[in-house]
């Protein structure tokens, strides 16, 4: 692939990429109830704010929506690249420009969730066994502590780790995808930093499955 036409191509599914990640369904679903969710609750656009919102229906319903808008651009690149060895790092690519228009979509003045959904779905196209121990992190420390803000971090942290445990044989030529992963993870954390401040306070807000 030349140089050009590979630059085109990436800078194509980063825009592709953000405006189908700029779709947010818990905002669009709220709509349907007459309200806007980051009116509601902890203000966050994302499915567990929908849950404690309008209850678990919205909150589930939401998580599909994300998984799925999620998933579009990133089977799209993963066919666009099937044939090159990095199609992984392009993918993971794919999902940071993804997340960031989750978190900062363009149709609803930049404001939106946390990308938790959308990272989860990143894991799971990159390697299964990502997404296995992320999501098996995330349930645990919600389990013990019932703190979603802490399980959403440790999970996405996770994603690198597991993948340089992963590609130990060969992380000289795997090394960029994990470098995506980490790149995921240090959002995550970024967009979680006032739960980690309140974490640290202890004044973070413990989950509960029902509706407030």
């Amino acid at each position: 692939m030349k140089v050009f036409t590979f630059v085109c191509i990436v800078i194509a599914v980063g825009i592709v990429s953000y405006l189908i990640g700029s779709i947010n369904c818990s905002i669009l679903i709220s709509r349907i109830f007459n309200k806007d969710v980051r009116n509601s609750g902890s203000g966050n656009a994302g499915a567990t704010n929908m849950l404690r919102t309008f209850g678990p229906a919205a909150g589930i319903i939401t998580m599909l929506g994300d998984f799925l808008k999620t998933l579009i651009p990133l089977l799209l690149t993963r066919y666009i690249f099937r044939n090159e060895d990095y199609w992984q790092s392009m993918v993971a690519f794919s999902g940071f420009c993804c997340s960031m228009g989750h978190a900062f979509p363009i149709y609803f003045g930049f404001r939106g969730g946390k990308a938790v959904t959308v990272v989860a779905m990143v894991l799971f196209v990159v390697d299964w066994r990502c997404f296995v121990v992320g999501v098996t992190i995330f349930v645990l420390t919600i389990a013990l502590t019932r703190y979603v803000s802490l399980g959403s971090i440790l999970g996405a942290f996770s994603g690198p780790v597991t993948m340089l445990v992963i590609t130990y044989r060969d992380f000289s030529e795997r090394w960029p995808v994990s470098l995506c992963l980490l790149a995921l993870a240090v959002m995550i954390l970024i967009l979680h930093w006032e739960n980690v401040k309140r974490l640290m306070n202890g004044t973070e807000r413990k989950f509960k499955f029902k509706k407030d």
